[in-house]
């Protein structure tokens, strides 16, 4: 035993060579098939790498700037950011899941082997060989299954297609989330503004009453007036500081960028807006119910669920696959072939019940696409009905309002101005705090009516910052902007 040598004792000269030639033939024969299975599993993708992860969770990029611009908030990239991470890793699950089926219909390379001592019995041929090892080769290749196969391919392939525009769905409501965020900071901003002109006026007229009270020109009542005024707009004032600092929290983390505050953004110019001629309901609903990618994605899923119902139903059909085996033995045998190679058919008669649960399950699921599918459309009908009542409102009743609101606050600085150098107003005070209110309702009713064409633009699968700024818009997104279903699919 001490002398042995696996894998080839007391075989006569040249015979490990003529027997291992079928063992090298299905090895050549293995190696190319499988290469051309990997060269075809490896398929082109567009999207980009996942975002990194390391033992703590998701790496965050580089923090935001100081001074946010509204373009690049625009231009923001948002991989990292959780809610399209979270689509990212749908679109991959589904992704893996269709390789795994895909990997059912491509060849089956097998190697086992075996060490093994026996004592020969009285009737062998062999009888003093000792070593029964062996090694082999097998290749299976399914041939032929009546197309159930394609189906679950094609089943596979609509559902990722499915995750992929989901998953482009998912990132356009994060840059419409961010979008409202940056809005919510510029209004936080003014509004804080506002009230601190406000209080600064009624601290500066609380001042002077209890001056006046020393001369005995006031009352303790009216000091108490003042006083409760002044309390109630700096207690507003400091609500407002806490909005600009949680509003850029905010925005932050829906930019998946916490690491740093921005200090400074820039007010868009969105003026045109309200010039742009809003579409027909009709028009838009047809418009939508063609391109919204939720809608999209449910009706490759309902693609995918006739597929796979197809694929049910045949499941008891037969199925053809090739298989090719080659051994080494190092012991003869009546029944050990070094070389086999046969075509096999497997018919399933009986398989417990599983065909009619396959088949009821492909059934409800189908049944349950074809609900949401109705579901997205009837709210697609309603939201784009809204969009346009509400686009419209903005556009007119909500211009007129600021305008009216712009044209007061103009007159009544003047007039005040005019009292003033008159000496029969003692501050300016009431007239530029109206001119700050009425530039944080014009912000108001700007950024609403910005909010709705955003929807608009999610609703219609455009992209969002032609819509909001027009050739400007169109030239960022040339330049590396938001990406468009034509470019990622």
């Amino acid at each position: 035993m001490s002398n042995r040598q696996l894998f080839g004792t007391n075989r006569p000269a040249g015979r490990p060579g003529d027997r291992s030639r079928p063992i090298a033939v299905a090895s050549v024969v293995a190696c190319l098939l499988v290469g051309s299975a990997l060269s075809g599993a490896i398929a082109a993708d567009t999207l980009p790498p996942p975002p990194p992860v390391d033992e703590q969770g998701l790496v965050s990029p580089e923090p935001l700037p100081d001074s946010f611009t509204f373009e690049q908030m625009l231009a923001l990239p948002l991989d990292n950011q959780y809610g399209v991470v979270g689509a990212r890793a749908r679109y991959e699950r589904r992704r893996a899941e269709q390789q795994m089926i895909r990997s059912s219909n491509r060849p089956q390379v097998t190697v086992d082997g075996r060490l093994r001592y026996i004592e020969p019995g009285a009737l062998a041929v062999e009888n003093d060989q000792h070593d029964d090892h062996r090694a082999g080769l097998s290749l299976r290749q399914k041939l032929f299954d009546f197309g159930r196969q394609q189906d679950r391919e094609d089943a596979a392939e609509s559902r990722l297609v499915g995750a992929r525009l989901s998953l482009m769905d998912e990132q356009k409501r994060q840059r419409l989330a961010l979008l409202r965020a940056y809005f919510d900071v510029l209004l936080a901003d003014q509004r804080y503004q506002a009230l601190n002109e406000r209080m600064a006026i009624l601290f500066i007229r609380y001042d002077r009453a209890r001056d006046r009270r020393e001369l005995g020109q006031t009352s303790d009542y009216d000091i108490a007036v003042f006083e409760r005024d002044y309390q109630a707009v700096m207690l507003q004032r400091a609500r407002a500081d806490a909005d600009r600092r949680l509003t850029r929290r905010h925005l932050a983390e829906i930019a998946g960028r916490p690491g740093q505050l921005p200090r400074e953004l820039e007010a868009p110019d969105l003026d045109p807006l309200f010039e742009r001629e809003v579409p027909a309901v009709g028009d838009l609903i047809e418009t939508a119910i063609d391109e919204d990618l939720a809608l999209n994605a449910l009706r490759h899923l309902h693609d995918g669920s006739k597929s796979d119902l197809a694929a049910a139903r045949s499941g008891n059909l037969p199925s053809v696959h090739g298989e090719i085996n080659a051994d080494y033995y190092t012991r003869e045998g009546a029944t050990r072939d070094p070389f086999r190679a046969g075509v096999y058919l497997e018919f399933p008669l009986f398989r417990g019940g599983a065909r009619n649960a396959e088949i009821a399950a492909a059934q409800a699921e189908r049944m349950d696409v074809v609900a949401r599918m109705a579901e997205r459309e009837a709210d697609i009908r309603r939201y784009a009905t809204e969009l346009v009542e509400m686009i419209r409102v903005n556009q007119s009743i909500g211009q007129q309002r600021i305008d009216a609101l712009d044209n007061y606050a103009e007159l009544n600085f003047m007039r005040n101005q005019t009292l003033y150098q008159m000496e029969k107003a003692a501050d300016l005070g009431d007239a530029m705090a109206e001119m700050s209110m009425a530039k944080l309702e014009r912000m108001q009713t700007t950024y609403a009516l910005a909010m709705r064409w955003a929807e608009l633009a999610l609703l219609t699968d455009q992209p969002l910052a032609a819509v909001l700024m027009g050739q400007a818009g169109r030239e960022l997104d040339e330049n590396g902007g938001e990406t468009t279903t034509e470019e990622t699919s």
